[in-house]
């Protein structure tokens, strides 16, 4: 993409967001805020936790209807005549989702590119609208209790006397295709953090997650480096876990 139209793009993005009145109700804004949330959540020995990790979103963007969704969505809050040129500005934007391969360009039928500025938001239109459309009835029926999602990750906790796991499945599929992940011994891990449904107090307590291929090795303080360069490790860990829930035996681990 030539630098102008990248420019123009950005600037489209930013009036976009301006304009646009987007509730992010089942967007959290980071852990920090998700594990206040959970521990907030009164549960029962029946509830369970899932989280799905939504599958290629931004080539699998249907453009076409996410342009209409923000139509609806821009009139609500604007004039006919804003919209309609923001709308114009748009259509025209999202047709230069151009690849090349082997020296060969291809244009795909659906879809945005990645790290185009307005990818996120045209994406994050089109998942709230999908969220209030299909979930928010699964939410009011207090089938599922918890809903909430991180870009394209997605955590839930359902009550498995109302539903199961496979139901949800299937019910998500039909709307995107997403691959699950369910809690193993009462645990699940989202974003950075893992998630332990205690049956004994009931409730979900928070606990820092580590990769299998984490070694928490920090710069030797003896090397050849910068002290600021040595402890930025040791205060990234201490900063991290001084605003979450945790026990004082989880802080030392």
């Amino acid at each position: 993409m030539s630098a102008p139209s990248y420019k123009i793009a950005k600037h489209i993005n930013k009036k976009l967001n301006a304009y646009l009145c987007l509730d992010n109700y089942y967007n959290v804004k980071n852990s920090i805020s998700l594990a206040e949330d959970l521990t907030k959540l009164k549960i029962n020995e029946n509830y369970k936790m899932m989280t799905y990790d939504t599958k290629d979103l931004y080539v699998n963007t249907p453009i076409e209807e996410t342009l209409m969704i923000t139509k609806s969505l821009l009139l609500k809050h604007n004039d006919a005549q804003v919209t309609k040129q923001i709308i114009n500005l748009l259509e025209v934007i999202l047709q230069q989702n151009y690849c090349s391969y082997e020296n060969i360009l291809y244009q795909p039928e659906k879809g945005v590119s990645m790290g185009f500025p307005v990818s996120n938001t045209i994406a994050k239109i089109f998942l709230q609208y999908t969220e209030d459309t299909y979930l928010k009835q699964l939410l009011d029926a207090k089938n599922i209790i918890l809903f909430t999602r991180y870009v394209d990750d997605i955590l839930l906790t359902y009550d498995t006397k109302c539903i199961n796991s496979h139901t949800i499945h299937e019910y998500i599929n039909q709307i995107h295709p997403n691959k699950p992940t369910h809690e193993n011994n009462t645990c699940i891990h989202f974003l950075d953090l893992l998630r332990i449904r205690n049956p004994t107090n009931l409730e979900i307590n928070i606990h820092v997650y580590r990769k299998t291929a984490t070694t928490d090795t920090t710069i030797n303080f003896l090397s050849n480096h910068p002290t600021e360069h040595k402890i930025t490790g040791y205060r990234y860990h201490i900063s991290r876990i001084q605003p979450l829930p945790l026990t004082t035996e989880r802080q030392q681990y």
